[in-house]
């Protein structure tokens, strides 16, 4: 016992003589090259920055291996085929305007104004779901009832906001018709306020629920807003025009 500490303490003491010159030879080196940074002018610091910078860029670009084959084809099916159920449901709004045709035959200032409002509510829930997807990529921690009161509130207020310039714009478009620029705002309104709440809880429902990536939430509100938009346009305009 007393000979395996005996050798174990002379290891150590090896180790220490061996560590001590390392760290004291890192030591100079460090104050020798701060020394010589110092002597630098900050041209020739910039050039010296410029050369780890693109050193750092072409070590990292050697760790990313390209992607095979295989998991190009795969990533890009799969975003065809989300595309490619948009599609089919984008084509329902067709059906749901054939369905209004006599309103839209009486009323033709309805389709000039159709672009606008799913115009608008594709923008405003884009717009929330990018903002939601930030939040989930940082990790962001949330309270869903509280972050639900949050956005209800903020479709409600920008809902109004944008509401009154579009009844403006229809009332100086329409020469202070008010009755169609009642029924276009009131649809506005709905529009902007759905798709803003829509387009925080798509992302939400995409990573909890199904596990799918929430970018995609992006063209799926897209989408979803057409044809709400079409629904809610026409449905207010049949009671409030008819």
């Amino acid at each position: 016992m007393d000979n395996e500490t005996s050798m174990r303490r002379r290891n150590v003491q090896k180790d220490d003589q061996v560590c001590e010159p390392q760290s004291v030879t890192l030591s100079k080196a460090i104050d020798q090259f701060e020394h010589y940074l110092s002597q630098l002018s900050s041209k020739d610091l910039k050039q010296y920055e410029h050369h780890i910078r693109s050193k750092l860029d072409r070590d990292e670009s050697k760790e990313h291996s390209l992607p095979t084959s295989t998991s190009f084809v795969k990533s890009n099916f799969d975003r065809f085929i989300l595309l490619g159920i948009l599609l089919i449901f984008q084509s329902f709004s067709s059906f749901i305007l054939g369905s209004f045709s006599d309103l839209i035959s009486k009323h033709i200032q309805i389709t000039m104004y159709l672009t606008m409002l799913v115009g608008s509510g594709g923008n405003a829930g884009n717009q929330a779901a990018v903002l939601m997807i930030r939040q989930l990529s940082v990790g962001t921690r949330y309270k869903l009832a509280k972050l639900l009161f949050n956005e209800t509130l903020a479709a409600l207020f920008i809902g109004t906001l944008i509401t009154l310039v579009g009844f403006i714009r229809v009332l100086i478009e329409e020469k202070g018709e008010l009755r169609i620029s009642l029924t276009i705002s009131l649809a506005l309104f709905s529009i902007v306020t759905i798709s803003i709440v829509l387009g925080t809880c798509l992302p939400l429902i995409f990573n909890r629920i199904f596990g799918l990536d929430p970018a995609h939430a992006g063209p799926t509100i897209q989408v979803c807003m057409d044809i709400i938009g079409v629904c809610i346009t026409c449905a207010v305009g049949q009671w409030m025009l008819n």
